[in-house]
Parts: C-alpha cells; sequence; structure tokens
C-alpha cells in the first residue's frame, strides 16, 4: 500500500513506532543512575550533570504529553456516544486489568524488597508498610509505580469521555476549552486530584480528541517537506535552549509550558515522516507499553549491580547510564518474547495484547 496516500495505515505505523520511541523517553526520566554517584564541582561532575540533564529532563519531557494527545485521537477518531460502553469494554482489557496486575506485582517486589535480606541491596528506597491502606494505595492507585498515574488519569477521562466529547463535537468550543483551561493553571487552578494526577493532562487529552475527531484524515498523511524542516527546527532550538537555560524556559510558566509540549509532540510526528517508509513494522515496537511498566526497577536493579562490581566513580556514571539503558530495554524484549510465544494469556493480562490466533 502506497503510504504517500491518505491511508489510516500510515497512522497506525508512526503511532506504533512513536510510542515505543516515547516509551524509551519515559525511561530517561525515571532513571536512577545519576544518583547512585557522587558529584563534586571538577569537570567530570559537570559532564555528568550536563549528560544527565540532556537525557532526564530536555528531551524527555514532552513524551507523556504526547501518549495522552496519540491516546485522544486514537480514542475519538471514530467516537459515538452508542460506542462508549464497547469503548469501556476493550479498555478493561487493554488498560484497567494490565494497570491492576502490574501495580500489585510491583507492590509485592517492594514488599520484598523492604522486609528481606534483598533490602541490604536497595539502599535509600522507601521501606513498604504492610497495611490495609499502603496494600490498597499500591493496587488501585499505583503507589509503587509511579509512571502509572498516567494509566490512572487515562482511564477516568476514557469514563469522562461522553463529557469530553460533548466539548470536542464543536472544534473552536474544544479549543476554546483547552485555552481557558489552560490559562486558569497560571493560576493553579485545575481539575480535582480526583479527577486528574496531573494538572494538565486533560489538555492534552483534549487536543488530541479534537484532532482525532476534526482532522483524523490530516493524520493519515505525510507532512510537507517544509512542516518536517521547520518541525526539526523547532524542536531543536526548544532543546537548545532548556539545554542553555534550564531554570528560565518554559518550565516557570505553566501556559507556556502546556503550549509548548503540544508544539513538541506535534513536531515529532511531523518529523518521523521523513523516515518512517525506511522503517519496517517489527514486533519490538509493539512493546511500548511493556516498556513503561517495567522499566522502573528493572533498570534500578541493573544500574545497582553495575555499582556493586565496578567502582563507584564519577568516570563510570555515562557508561552506567547507556548500559543501563541498553540492558533493560533488550531484556524487556527477551521478557516479552517469551510470553507472547509460550504465555500469551498471561501477556494479554499484563500488557492488553490478544493473543494472536494460528491459523489452522
Amino acid at each position: 500500500m502506497d503510504l504517500n496516500a491518505s491511508t489510516p495505515q500510515l497512522f497506525w505505523k508512526k503511532k506504533t513506532i512513536i510510542s515505543y520511541v516515547l516509551s524509551i523517553l519515559v525511561f530517561m526520566i525515571h532513571i536512577s543512575t545519576y544518583g547512585q554517584y557522587g558529584h563534586g564541582e571538577g569537570i567530570v561532575s559537570v559532564v555528568n550533570q550536563k549528560f544527565n540533564f540532556f537525557f532526564t529532563e530536555s528531551i524527555s519531557r514532552f513524551a507523556v504529553p504526547m501518549f495522552f494527545i496519540l491516546s485522544g485521537i486514537a480514542f475519538f477518531r471514530n467516537f459515538e456516544v452508542k460506542q462508549y460502553f464497547g469503548k469501556l469494554k476493550s479498555r478493561v482489557f487493554t488498560l484497567l486489568i494490565p494497570y491492576l496486575a502490574w501495580n500489585t506485582i510491583w507492590m509485592l517486589f517492594d514488599i520484598i524488597c523492604s522486609h528481606t535480606f534483598i533490602s541490604r541491596f536497595f539502599i535509600g528506597r522507601p521501606i513498604f508498610e504492610i497495611t490495609l491502606p499502603n496494600i490498597l494505595s499500591g493496587i488501585f492507585l499505583h503507589k509503587c509505580v509511579i509512571p502509572f498515574w498516567f494509566i490512572l488519569d487515562l482511564m477516568i477521562f476514557i469514563v469522562l469521555s461522553p463529557l469530553i466529547n460533548l466539548v470536542i463535537k464543536n472544534k473552536y468550543v474544544g479549543m476554546g476549552t483547552m485555552l481557558v483551561l489552560s490559562v486558569l493553571l497560571i493560576f493553579n487552578i485545575s481539575l480535582p486530584i480526583t479527577v486528574s494526577t496531573n494538572e494538565d493532562s486533560i489538555i492534552y487529552f483534549i487536543f488530541g480528541g479534537i484532532l482525532g475527531k476534526h482532522y483524523f484524515d490530516h493524520l493519515c498523511k505525510k507532512s510537507p517537506i517544509p512542516a518536517r524542516i521547520a518541525s526539526g527546527v523547532f524542536l531543536t532550538v526548544i532543546i537548545v535552549l532548556k539545554n542553555i537555560f534550564p531554570d528560565s524556559t518554559y518550565t516557570a510558566k505553566p501556559f507556556v509550558t502546556t503550549l509548548v509540549y503540544i508544539l513538541c509532540a506535534v513536531s515529532l510526528w511531523c518529523i518521523f515522516d521523513a523516515f518512517i517508509d525506511r522503517m519496517k513494522e517489527r514486533p519490538l515496537y509493539t512493546r511500548s507499553f511493556m516498556v513503561f511498566a517495567i522499566h522502573t526497577n528493572v533498570s534500578a536493579i541493573i544500574t545497582k549491580l553495575i555499582t556493586i562490581f565496578l567502582p563507584r566513580r564519577e568516570e563510570l556514571f555515562i557508561p552506567n547510564f547507556i548500559v543501563t539503558i541498553v540492558l533493560t530495554l533488550i531484556l524487556i524484549n527477551i521478557f516479552c518474547i517469551l510470553l507472547e510465544k509460550y504465555l500469551p494469556t498471561v501477556n494479554y493480562v499484563l500488557s492488553g495484547k490478544k493473543p494472536v490466533k494460528k491459523k489452522a
């Protein structure tokens, strides 16, 4: 099929590949390697600090907003109220069950790390006190899986999707709502914590909903070459400014931050058109959720093991950082391959991916 034509195949291919890239960026936000090394005032310390900031802050912070945008696009591209319960049922298997499963798994991991001999290797981790409120928070409120605030927010927005649909039914009303919510952030006014964990996530989801409902056909086409060039320039400028002025750019102003993150997401989407044809669709790219769910503790173990078996010298921070990322992604991929091949039902529970039926 010609991907230059308007076809949903182009959208879904880009979404799948970009989602995997975003999962790695989220991984970088949470990687704990930097905290394992001492920080002085010499040239090595400065280089380490700049390196860590570049990967964990300057190039990665728009990843979760873009996840919300892509989720909004996918959910509302063909949304009708009569489909509401069908979509809810679908998300039970793709979001709710994996959410509860991983919350439980990592809660048990935290209990083991807190109350067994393993605790001596995880110095600095909060102790998990075995109480009923903590257990309930661990299972239902992602107490032990910090990145899963995104999943919880997303599920809440999906439950509220008929109301959101009313807002975005008219694209101008939807855009106006986004603007109002963004301006309110300047005055520290946002949705209650019971509706959203993060103050601006609803804005990104609404933006994605508007794109999905009113502009999905445009997303199924490649962006013009000038748009790709402009997107590359914009994303480069934002990253450079963030590194030069880490404390005085858009981070201090919520309204500007939200706008910049939206533009970064749009820019990355356009940039991928430059080489999407040369990228093959591989099973690896479909495993973004598993990277999202597993990376924190697996990477923490790898980073810790490296500091145990090698000298804890500042010069080894960057090698540790790189090796931790590579090994974590390799191990997660191997884990997924084994689950998909030998335990497809378990994989369905943990990833929300239906087992592929073998042809007779």
